[in-house]
Order: C-alpha cells, then structure tokens, then sequence
C-alpha cells in the first residue's frame, strides 16, 4: 500500500528528541506523522540531567510547570578521591541542572503532543527509505518515500516530503542515508543501578562523585527518594546486579550505604561517536542517531533536545514558505560543532576518571583543588554545561549579507572575549522572557529585532522606527521589538528592563540584536549598520514584499540593496540521482543475479570464478559494496544494511525489477535483507559460507584477532589461513590477506566487522518462503554445515544445504568449477 496526504514531516523515533521535534514543528503549523519501533515508551530512567538551556525548550512549549512538579533540582556536586572530599562544587540557582529521569521527560513530552493534537504510532518499524537523492540537494516538489512494516506484518509505502530520524544510535535512517558514524567504543563496561538507600544519609540535591585507583562511583539523587548508582564495572562483570553494585559501592563509595528496592540495573557500554553529517537533502538525523558520548555530565538528553529545537524551526520556517531552504545547511555545523564539543569534555571527563597511577591520580586532584579554590568550575564549567555559553558559528559572507571582518566597536569586541551576546551565542534568558522574546507566549514563528536605545541621551525612537520601515518587506517574518518602550509601555518595570538590557548586552549606544526563534543572535549593530541587518534579512528570507516607503534617512546602500534581485526557491535548488555502487557485470542471460563479497574483499576476489558461469542464461553483477575495490574512497556507514540498499539501487539503475542474490560470507547477511526491503523482487537466495541473520558474535577471547586485522596484514593472514583449514599453499595465502589490504581499509573493516557482530534480523526473516541454499565447505572450522542447521534452516522453510568437498571458506577460488556447477544448477530449478 503507498499512501500520499498533507502531513510535511515524517519523524522516526519518539524518544526525547523525536518527541521535542515533533511538538516543535506542531506549535509552528506543520503537520507531522511520529512513529516508533516500540510497543510503549521505556520504563527506565535512562539519561536523568536536564539542564537550564533545555529546560528553556520545554518552557517555551508550556511544559516547565509539569517539570517543577516531578524534578529534583541538583545544587551541589562533591568530588572524592579514595573518599576523602577534593572539591566542592555549587551550582547557582540559575544554572542548576534538574534531576528528571527520561521516562518523566517523555511522559511530560507526550502530554504536551497530545496537547497540540499530535500522536505517537508504536510498533512501526522503518524499513527503508527510497527516493533518496544522494548529491544532498533539495529538488522542488521532490519526496521521499518510506516503507514502513506495522507489528501484523502489514507494510505501506508512505511518501512526505521531509524525514527526521531520531531513531538512536542504530538508526535505521542514517545507516539509509549512507553516513558515516564515526567514532570509537571505551573498553569499560559500566554499570547502572537505581536504587532506594535504608536510612538514607544522603542530601536530597547533592551529587556524590568517587574516583579512585579501583574505580569511579556517581551517587545522583532522583525523584521518589531513588538514587542512580553509576561505575565502571570489573572486566568480567557482563550482566550486573544489584548485589555486584553493593559490592562496589562498599569498596568505592562512603561506605555504610544499603541499596534496597532496586527500580533498574544494567551493564552496558560507552560509546563515543558523531555523524559525518547530519543532513542528505530532505533527510536529518538527530540525537543519538547523530552523536554519542559518555553519559559524565549528563549532556546525552540535553543535546538531542537541543538538536531537534535547532532543526524544527529551521525546517518550519522553509514549509511555511518563509525561509530560503539554505537556512537547513546551518543545521549540521551548528549542532556538529556542539556534538564535537561535547564528545571532547566528556571523553576528557572518562577517561581522567579511570586514571589509577600514583601520578595521575595526583595530578587530578591537584587540578581540582585549584579549580575549586579559583571558583573556575563555577564560574566556566557549570555555564557551559547548563547550555549558556554555547556559540554557534557564523554564516559566511555573501553578497546580498556582507560581514565585518572584525568586530566594529568596543561593545563587540567586549561580548567576543566574555562569549556574552555576542553574534551565535543566545538572549541571555531572563532578558529574552522579560522583553517577549522567549516563552510559551512568544511568537514561535518569527524572528525578533530587539532594539535597544542608548544608556545616556535620547535617540527619540528613530532607530527603531528605522528597524520597522526596513524590516517592513518582512512584516511575516520579523517582529520589532522596542527595549526602550519596556512590555508595559514603560514605568519602573520598563526602565529596570531598559538598565538589563544595557548591562546584559553590554552595549550602551544606541543598537540592535537580530535574534532567531531559538533565543540565538544572527547580528548586533548600530544606526551605521542596517545595511548589513538588510542584507541578513534578505540572506535568510524568501523575497520581500514590495516596499516603496522604506525610511528616508537609511543609507543610500540600503536603498540599493532594497532594489537587489533576489535568489528564489526554486533558482537555488536542483539535484540528480542517488549514489549507485561500483559494479562488473558477466553474461547476458535472463536470470539476473547480484553477487555480494566478504569482508576479505571486493568483487574482485570472485575473477576466478568468472570463466566457468553460463552467460548465456544467467546475468551476474558483482558488487563492491562501500569501502571496497573501486569504492574504497566512498563514505558510508559501513553496515550490513546499508550494502542491501546500495544493492537495491544496483538493481533499480540495471533495470532488474527481479533478480537472485548469492552472498559470500559478509554479504551472506545484506542478501537476506534486501529480502526483507523488497520482498517481491528476490527469486532466490544464496550463501556462500554466509554470515546468518543472527549476525556472528565473535568470542570476547577472539575479538582482537579480527578487531586488529583491520590494520594488520598478518591478522588477516591467520584467519584466512584459519578458515581455509590450514591446508592451502602459503603463497596463495600470503597474497591473499595482501590483496586484502589494497581491497579494503581499516575503517570500512572494522565498520562492517562491528554490524554483523551486533546485526540480528533473524525473529523477522524466520518464515520466508523464498527458495534458499546455504553452501559451506568442508574445511571450514568457521562457518560449518552445524552453524547453518541452526540457523540458515531453521529460518527458510524451502531451505537446501550444500557441503563443497575439497573446500573452506572461499569455495569460487578453491572449488570455482563445482562452485558454478552446484549454484547454477540450484538457481536454474
């Protein structure tokens, strides 16, 4: 089933970031479609800090009253080393993060989509997405389609012009977009408990943190009077319980604390990653599908509610028509650069909490002496991480926006050194809410020239009666805002707001702020400068309305900017087809067949085997999936996936309506899922020594011999050696594992070696009657005629197994003629 209708943004994922993007873009006018893999929200706390800048976002949607109710607000963080207090850490009230675990997040999310008439459809799996236009620009009137399965099996084709993936960190939305997700996994596993104490002796808004030469401990107070216990857990620890938490808290907290009604306990493993993009045309990711990181500091939720903000009004502003769309290109930079920054400290934070040398441990708490006795974290840390001090970067220059290469005046100059208002970074809160520029009455829609009259003298109101005639073209997008007049048309309330404004802005002259939805600065300037805010208004809006009465004393460049020509939509955007892999055809018969390699090679490990098919009724592709062969070079995300919608876009750019897929080894895992993409079009499968739907777990005790033949010739030539049954010559393995290495790079190995360890699509691949042989070889030790019973023949109801005399893991070099023979034959039934 295809369906069309009127809703403009498909969101994937109604975790916190799919749930604020969805009632961000609902309070804008957009209609919005949320679905989510799951058949309710999680019961678990999960990420637990919610700090100031996102408490701003739920303010701003009506919500921060539910958060008052529910949050613990956390005042104070104690460090310990060997349990002896290092530092103190205050939090002023402004700048105190609020303990609200996500499962109340979500619940007081969800209440607020209900309340614009939005709603969550669970149990809807995104299959794919088809449409896609891989150069990354925006067509006019394009869209993209989305097939979606339903929990009865049931699937529809749904098509809408804009997605948001915010479906995690396995998203199935960037591993269709092909972007790379960049980064690396701690070693240490880690261990999370949520627990109540007996006689609890603990503040209720205090932060406990213990580092020691055994291990760190975090002791964070919750809602309810239950406290999170988080640490690294022993190397052999996999599935924790509450007993193994006492056990570590006993040895490396206070001492004398009893958990007792343990609420969630679980082992898991820090990951810390970014996105090589956050965008591809009409598709974003954000949150966990765009970056992970260590949870030290609690910024996870934070930055995925912050992504969304950022995107949605973005995004609402180009539907509604107001926006040029290369206001979307500010997304990535702005929000990579906050990811960046936040993978940066916490990796810093974890791993300074796992030193445990004499010396390091010295180190550290001699630095958080010092950092406490000069109030450093206090005065830096605490802002940075409670949101206020992130500087988004600017937009370059273009003719219509030209741009001061340094700053104009002291007052520039001042807010660049103290990061304070200055141009990217946000209305400082108190100001933006008193003035009308920020808040669940504010205007969500509009931008908001905040003008603000000297501190000594009087201008008479002529700058901002200035700012309305020019900003008049605009009156859609833009709203005036005079500081001067105060909310109430001034009194002491107004003059006390007019003396913040001075203060917090710190400009004393006569000036203006060009401020977004989202609370951040586009621009400050003066009386000389309007020119320069013209130019702004004009570089981020659709064009003007005609108009003939722009004020008299503008300069006379404003005048002949207001006679610019202006880029329309649809003259800034073009496109042209999707990314369509490297591929060698042989023969020319009716059966067509894709061919997918193993992780050992691309398309040219099978040359041998090319001579002996029959052209004549079979027509075969081989493919090198990303990172392989002729493809070494292009960026993907390296999964199993990702190569069956790449071999999706090979059969659509052949011409192959229907076709047969063989898979060696790796690609014995995509073939399967090109099966569950497109079912109707796979007339039959086969693995050679295939990877099952199961995925393939490595042993813990093996994993570096395959982790490190990533970069290791001599890696791969023991597995290779291995899986062929240590019987073949040593030359051949020898330039086996060398061509290897010309083959494929380190980072597309271990990419692909991480998604069929941790890829398992087996519950929904069970059943299929698509006709299916799985080949192994005799001398395989590693992919046996034991593995495929259990699992290759267990999931294909007309499923055959072929066991290939004389050969192991590469039966098209080793056995090429009766490899052909027996497959053909099968593919010819």
């Amino acid at each position: 089933m295809t369906t069309e209708n009127d809703c403009d943004v498909l969101i994937v994922g109604a975790g916190p970031t799919g749930l604020t993007a969805a009632c961000e873009l609902l309070r804008r006018g957009i209609m919005v479609r949320l679905v989510d893999a799951a058949a309710q929200a999680s019961v678990h706390s999960k990420a637990m800090l919610v700090w100031p800048r996102t408490l701003d976002v739920l303010q701003d949607l009506g919500l921060a009253g539910s958060v008052d109710e529910v949050a613990v607000k956390l005042r104070q963080m104690t460090y310990y080393s060997e349990r002896r207090p290092v530092t103190r850490m205050r939090m002023p009230d402004d700048l105190a993060p609020y303990c609200l675990p996500q499962r109340h997040t979500e619940e007081i999310l969800i209440s607020g989509l209900k309340g614009l008439g939005g709603a969550i459809e669970r149990e809807v799996r995104l299959l794919g997405l088809q449409g896609l236009d891989f150069s990354g620009r925006i067509t006019p009137g394009h869209r993209v389609t989305a097939t979606l399965e339903r929990a009865d099996g049931s699937v529809e084709r749904f098509t809408v012009p804009w997605v948001i993936g915010a479906d995690g960190a396995a998203s199935v939305v960037r591993n269709q977009l092909g972007i790379p997700y960049e980064g690396a996994t701690y070693e240490n596993r880690f261990l999370i408990t949520d627990a109540r104490i007996a006689n609890n002796p603990l503040d209720p808004d205090e932060i406990h943190y213990y580092q020691s030469r055994i291990g760190v401990l975090a002791i964070v107070p919750q809602p309810y009077g239950l406290y999170r216990f988080f640490t690294n857990a022993p190397a052999d620890l996999e599935n924790g319980t509450l007993a193994d938490m006492q056990s570590l808290v006993d040895v490396r907290g206070p001492g004398g604390l009893r958990l007792i009604e343990p609420d969630w306990v679980t082992t898991f493993r820090v990951h810390r990653r970014r996105a090589a993009s956050f965008q591809l045309g009409r598709v974003f990711i954000a949150g966990d599908a765009a970056h992970a990181h260590s949870p030290m500091g609690g910024q996870g939720l934070n930055t995925g509610i912050q992504d969304a903000q950022n995107l949605a009004w973005k995004l609402a502003s180009v539907i509604r028509g107001d926006a040029r769309t290369g206001l979307l290109e500010s997304y990535t930079p702005e929000r990579a650069a906050v990811a960046d920054a936040v993978v940066r400290d916490t990796d810093l934070q974890t791993r300074a909490a796992m030193w445990n040398k004499s010396t390091q441990v010295a180190l550290r708490d001699t630095a958080m002496r010092a950092l406490e006795r000069s109030r450093t974290l206090e005065r830096f840390y605490v802002p940075i991480a409670a949101g206020r001090r992130w500087v988004y970067p600017t937009a370059p220059a273009t003719t219509q926006s030209p741009r001061r290469l340094v700053p104009a005046d002291w007052c520039d100059m001042r807010s660049s050194l103290r990061r304070h208002a200055r141009q990217g970074a946000a209305l400082p809160r108190g100001l933006a809410l008193g003035l009308g520029a920020a808040g669940p009455e504010a205007d969500p829609t509009r931008f908001a020239v905040v003008v603000v009259p000297p501190a000594k003298g009087n201008d008479d109101g002529r700058l901002a009666e200035a700012v309305r005639h020019l900003a008049r073209p605009w009156h859609r997008q833009v709203r005036v805002i005079d500081a001067g007049a105060g909310p109430t048309g001034g009194g002491r309330r107004g003059a006390e707001l007019l003396r913040r404004a001075h203060r917090e802005l710190r400009c004393r002259r006569a000036g203006f702020h060009l401020v977004r939805p989202d609370g951040h600065i586009v621009m400050h300037g003066h009386h000389d400068e309007l020119d320069i805010l013209y130019g702004e208004l004009n570089r981020i809006f659709t064009a003007p309305d005609p108009s003939p009465d722009l004020a008299p004393d503008l300069a006379p460049d404003l005048q002949e900017a207001s006679t610019r020509p202006t880029d329309s939509m649809e003259e800034t955007m073009s496109g042209n087809g999707r990314y369509v892999p490297n591929s060698h055809v042989v023969g020319n018969g009716p059966h067509r067949v894709i061919v997918l390699h193993s992780i050992f090679g691309g398309l040219e490990s099978f040359r041998a085997w090319w001579p002996y098919l029959d052209g004549t009724r079979f027509t075969y592709a081989f493919m090198d999936a990303r990172g392989f062969g002729k493809a070494l070079d292009v960026a993907g995300t390296y999964s199993t996936d990702e190569i069956a919608s790449d071999a999706l876009a090979l059969a659509d750019n052949l011409g192959w309506q229907e076709f047969s897929l063989i898979g060696h080894s790796l690609g014995g895992m995509p073939i399967q899922q090109v099966l569950l993409k497109a079912p109707q079009r796979v007339r039959k499968l086969i693995g050679l020594s295939p990877v099952p739907a199961t995925g393939m777990p490595i042993p813990d005790s093996d994993f570096p011999l395959f982790a490190e033949a990533a970069h290791q010739v001599a890696n791969r030539r023991i597995i290779v050696d291995m899986t062929t049954g240590n019987r073949l010559s040593a030359n051949w393995v020898d330039a086996w594992a060398q061509q290897s290495m010309k083959e494929v790079g380190p980072v597309a190995f271990r990419g692909y070696l991480d998604s069929f360890r941790s890829t398992d699509f087996s519950a929904r691949i069970t059943g299929a009657e698509v006709p299916a042989l799985a080949v192994v070889g005799e001398n395989d030790p590693a992919v046996t005629a034991d593995a495929m019973n259990e699992t290759w023949m267990k999931h294909y109801p007309n499923a055959e197994l072929l066991v290939m005399g004389n050969a192991g893991h590469y039966p098209m070099v080793e056995t090429p003629i009766a490899l052909a023979t027996a497959l053909e034959k099968f593919l010819a039934a």
